[in-house]
């Protein structure tokens, strides 16, 4: 098949979240596949040089963007087996950052700069496959446009939900200007939402299929507690929701392998563990004392990320014989939480706001217990890393959290690590608790950085669920 996927970001190229892990790495299992895939997003001027030296300019073409003419450059990159393709157009994405900026207008142009690329190709794609809010209107655009008709008697299409939170709501306004369709689509409810005009919920009215990153997020969403608003929509929808588990790139997040960190590992020589824990108390300022539970977290820091949990727990275990890294940025009020821990805890806390990906492997290769207390989570890719790399996950029960981490049995030394259950009053204390009684019984200990190890978290299997998907839509 030929799939084209379109979203707002992709790693290495442009990251911002798991989002653009997503697209970096399911494209290339699709290709060994023996599938032709495309992968489209803006370009970026925060695209390291690096690989803008080595794009290759392919196409130019003009089309009608808020009755102007609007001009866009189609740039490729073949790397794995995919046509990575970045659509120029400084008036747009030459920003300091992925998001924040107009964008509504910048994702309406990127989304008809898509249709129309797709429109001039010589072969139409078997599937276009899109992602979260910033092209969710695209199938509506195919199917309601009459100048897509030709490529819309010939292409399905496949919506992602990422992340329903992020819905892409803007005003009625927003939606005739942008996208020049007719006030109808708005006043007889097939693009409007509660007074708006609603990127994610026209994508999920008019894509074909749906899926979520996560076969309990999927079911989580259904329901009002989850469904932030759209539930009933869903449902409506729910013979074409799937849910399919995100995995991760095994290739780059590779403990035997992986030039970020101090000291490479496997599973069957656990040396080099001990060697990232070193380096990352030298980093940070912390006595280096072997067996003291090194705690991290790597997060965005919001709500979402069960901070508010944190602020409750965290300091108990600090009390006693613990160190705590934190690597992320967010609310601001959240920032100056761990930065007063900082403070408080003195010699046991290092705090790091921002975002550095080599760090970032650092602390999953060198950290014992790897915290995620969200409250909700659709899929989670810290905890699939963590356990690649032996670092045991304390997380919540919810969405692929649930999926993907099993509690330990110490009966049956299963399992690869300790979760909480806010929903059924069991704490994440405990969870926490529970993992720092085992970090103090090695041959457990053991079993748990084992099962993590072992575990197959690579996107191979999710691939072949995938094609699966795009195979029912012929």
């Amino acid at each position: 098949m030929k799939i084209v996927m379109a979203a707002a970001e992709c790693a290495p190229f442009a990251k911002a979240g798991g989002l653009a892990d997503v697209i970096g790495a399911l494209p290339q299992e699709l290709a060994k596949l023996g599938h032709e895939v495309q992968v489209i997003i803006p370009k970026y001027s925060l695209i390291p040089e690096s690989y803008v030296q080595q794009f290759h300019k392919i196409e130019e073409h003009s089309f009608d963007f808020k009755e102007e003419t609007a001009n866009y450059a189609m740039h490729e990159l073949d790397k794995h087996g995919v046509q990575f393709l970045f659509l120029e157009n400084d008036s747009y994405f030459e920003r300091d950052s992925i998001y924040g900026q107009d964008d509504a207008e910048r994702y309406a142009f990127f989304t008809r700069a898509v249709l129309d690329f797709l429109a001039r190709s010589e072969t139409a794609p078997d599937v276009v496959h899109v992602h979260d809010w910033h092209t969710a209107v695209l199938p509506f655009l195919l199917k309601e446009d009459p100048q897509y008709q030709q490529l819309s008697s010939r292409v399905k299409t496949v919506l992602t939900i990422h992340n329903l939170q992020f819905q892409g709501n803007f005003s009625k306004q927003v939606f005739l200007e942008q996208y020049r369709m007719g006030e109808g689509f708005y006043d007889n409810g097939q693009v409007a939402w509660h007074g708006n005009f609603n990127s994610l919920k026209t994508g999920i009215l008019y894509a074909d299929k749906l899926t979520t990153v996560s076969p309990n997020y999927r079911d989580e969403i259904l329901t009002e507690a989850y469904g932030e608003g759209l539930e009933n929509l869903l449902a409506e929808r729910e013979a074409d929701l799937q849910g399919i588990l995100n995995g991760i790139d095994t290739a780059t997040y590779d403990p035997q392998a992986d030039e970020h960190i101090a000291q490479t590992f496997s599973a069957g020589d656990l040396e080099g563990k001990q060697a990232n824990k070193r380096a990352i108390q030298k980093r940070c300022g912390l006595p280096e004392q072997p067996d003291v539970p090194l705690l991290t977290m790597v997060s965005r820091l919001s709500g979402q990320k069960g901070i508010d949990v944190l602020e409750q727990s965290l300091p108990e275990f600090l009390e006693g014989d613990a160190q705590f890294v934190l690597l992320g940025s967010g609310e601001a009020h959240f920032e100056e939480f761990f930065q007063r821990l900082e403070v408080d805890y003195a010699g046991k806390v290092s705090v790091h706001l921002g975002f550095d990906e080599s760090f970032a492997h650092q602390l999953y290769a060198g950290a014992d217990i790897f915290l995620m207390p969200s409250h909700f989570e659709p899929c989670g890719l810290s905890q699939l890393i963590s356990m690649r790399y032996g670092t045991i996950p304390a997380v919540n029960r919810t969405g692929g959290l649930r999926d993907t981490v099993e509690e330990y049995d110490e009966e049956q030394k299963t399992g690869t690590g300790f979760l909480s259950d806010f929903k059924a009053g069991s704490p994440f204390d405990e969870a926490l608790s529970r993992a720092l009684s085992y970090y103090y019984q090695p041959d457990h200990w053991q079993a748990l950085i084992h099962n993590g190890m072992k575990k197959d978290s690579s996107w191979s299997r999710s691939a072949k669920d995938y094609e699966g998907l795009y195979a029912s839509l012929n």
